[in-house]
């Protein structure tokens, strides 16, 4: 009785840690889902299947840092951003491409 109490949601956490991983998810990502599954499986496997990228990552990157770039100043109010991105998310003008 205790193999399908203990056991078995244990297993499928661990399978969700690795795939988790593999999909890159950050460390503590990951012993989140590891723990909700294994202690609220009914609940954090669908979850999980369902949130979850529909393929891996292939660079290993976390997916946090996919987004982040160089930091840029904005030629026409002076702040800050990050990333390639084409309007100024303070003052609303068009950037050009070389920015």
């Amino acid at each position: 009785m205790w193999i399908i109490i203990i056991v078995i949601p244990l297993l499928i956490a661990w399978w969700v840690a690795t795939d988790a991983t593999r999909r890159g998810y950050s460390k503590s990502t990951t012993l989140l889902w590891f723990l909700g599954v294994w202690l609220a499986l009914i609940v954090f496997l669908p979850l999980y299947l369902i949130l979850r990228p529909r393929t891996p990552r292939q660079d290993g990157m976390p997916r946090q840092e996919e987004y982040r770039g160089k930091t840029q100043v904005c030629p026409y109010c002076g702040k800050l951003y990050q990333g390639k991105i084409f309007y100024c998310p303070y003052c609303g003008q068009k950037l050009d491409e070389e920015v």
